[in-house]
């Protein structure tokens, strides 16, 4: 659901509104705009608020505090946090070089976001925009909308994200009678819907390449998938409090000890749900047979889908990696995963401290 990403010649034609306010440095909101976990607050979004203001026929101070606000609204867009537009509009003041009316009008936009109500009469164009698709979106429509911010919120559990997604569309539709069929229609479809979420356990000490080239390929088949964290009897020694790789920031990490078939058991609720295994090459397929069919004896109805990492992880495991730090420290940083998002650095480590 990820979109095409424009360059930055595309944001210039912007230069305009960027300037009125005097935003100098504004290529930062391109990246930001394309993070890795965002499905629907993302370019594609974005430019559908642009393509409203611009047929809105509004000229001037007023065209360019919409647009202003449509690329700020959502500049900080991070899923476990309650503060994104206080965060947003920050970050919009720390880049307008002005105080002026135009730029307070901007900020109260960009605050309004949180509950949709307006404080100012283009505050509630703007929110008329940004709420296009609870107002106008059909059913099929909500549905690919549905599916996304499920996507965007799969840091948490599915039990939570399910309760509190019913709510607000409940609110939504009694908020939007314009629209209240298809609102109820997907609330309905929530109501009995069951995702497919895979459960990809290991110890992860550390968290490797080849490890996330199975998350992702895992991610390509279900809806989700948990990267579970357990304790391996086998590894006692490096059962420790190191860190959660940080790529890891938007998915859901748990820990959990005892069986890992009582943990798939109590995911089973809402949905369906799959263990993940990764493979490196036959020895790990003779190994998991084995420990599979002692797991198949204590759940019956357990479900298993392998994935083979690509060629060039094969050779990669965690306790390889352990060793090369202790022949010297950095030295497994290259098998590592790479966080693509540095600018977040400080919000991930600090989600995963709390």
């Amino acid at each position: 659901m990820h979109n095409q990403t424009p360059g930055v010649s595309w944001l210039k034609q912007y230069h305009d509104t960027f300037a009125f306010f005097g935003i100098t440095s504004y290529e930062h909101l391109l990246v930001r705009w394309q993070e890795p976990h965002r499905f629907f607050h993302n370019l594609a979004h974005l430019k559908e608020l642009l393509g409203c203001i611009e047929q809105s026929g509004l000229k001037g101070s007023e065209k360019h505090i919409l647009i202003a606000a449509a690329f700020y609204h959502d500049a900080i867009y991070l899923p476990w946090r309650t503060d994104n537009e206080e965060l947003s509009a920050a970050l919009f003041e720390s880049n307008c070089s002005q105080q002026s009316e135009a730029a307070a009008i901007v900020k109260q936009i960009i605050l309004d976001t949180r509950t949709y109500e307006a404080t100012h009469p283009l505050s509630a164009l703007f929110c008329q925009f940004d709420t296009h698709i609870l107002r106008h979106g059909s059913f099929v429509e909500l549905l690919r909308w549905e599916a996304a911010i499920f996507k965007e919120y799969q840091c948490f559990d599915y039990r939570i994200y399910r309760e509190a997604r019913l709510k607000l569309l409940q609110h939504w539709t009694e908020r939007y009678p314009e629209n209240q069929n298809n609102l109820q229609s997907l609330y309905d479809y929530l109501l009995h819907y069951k995702p497919k979420i895979g459960v990809y356990p290991g110890s992860f000490n550390p968290f490797h390449k080849g490890h996330f080239n199975i998350l992702l390929k895992a991610e390509q088949v279900f809806d989700k998938v948990i990267v579970a964290r357990g304790v391996n009897p086998e590894k006692t020694d490096t059962l420790t409090q190191d860190s959660i790789s940080p790529v890891l920031y938007y998915r859901q990490t748990e820990g959990f000890e005892g069986l890992l078939t009582d943990y798939l058991t109590s995911k089973e609720d809402y949905a369906d749900v799959t263990l993940v295994r990764g493979l490196r090459n036959g020895d790990d397929l003779a190994y998991e047979m084995n420990q599979l069919q002692f797991m198949r004896d204590m759940k019956r109805n357990l479900k298993t889908v392998f994935f083979h990492c690509d060629v060039e992880y094969e050779h990669i495991s965690s306790s390889a990696l352990r060793n090369l730090e202790k022949i010297g420290k950095g030295y497994s940083t290259p098998y590592l995963p790479e966080l693509t998002v540095p600018h977040l650095a400080s919000f991930i480590e600090e989600r995963f401290m709390t």
